[in-house]
């Protein structure tokens, strides 16, 4: 009999001290899971920080490279309707010499027949 209230007694202290270890055991797994899914969130926020960043770097650049291009495209119209205008402009002072002569030519015509038509005081 004591030999049975002894191993009953040693499987009661067992069993017993054995629900503290296991709570304990409990306890460290969790705290290990909590800090192992802390790292994971830490490091899932780092890489999506990482994107943003990365996504609006090139959001940025393609904006740069855009106004670049605009602001190139506007320099070359510019020189070309600057070319154009001067192009007009001499073309308008071409006309304006091409007529200038063809009055004086006009004017010299008429006097010319005005002369002849007058008569002579010989």
């Amino acid at each position: 009999m004591r030999i049975i209230m002894i191993s009953a007694v040693l499987s009661a202290m067992i069993v017993g001290s054995g629900f503290p270890a296991m709570a304990d055991e409990l306890t460290n797994l969790g705290s290990e899971l909590k800090g192992e899914v802390g790292s994971m969130a830490g490091e899932a926020k780092s890489e999506m920080n990482t994107g943003q960043e990365q996504m609006k770097e090139s959001l940025k650049s393609k904006r740069d490279q855009m106004k670049a291009d605009m602001k190139a495209k506007r320099e070359q119209m510019r020189s070309e309707m600057k070319g154009k205008r001067d192009a007009l402009k001499a073309e308008h002072k071409e006309m304006k010499k091409a007529a200038k002569a063809k009055k004086s030519k006009a004017k010299k015509q008429a006097e010319e027949a005005a002369e002849s038509l007058e008569p002579s005081s010989y």
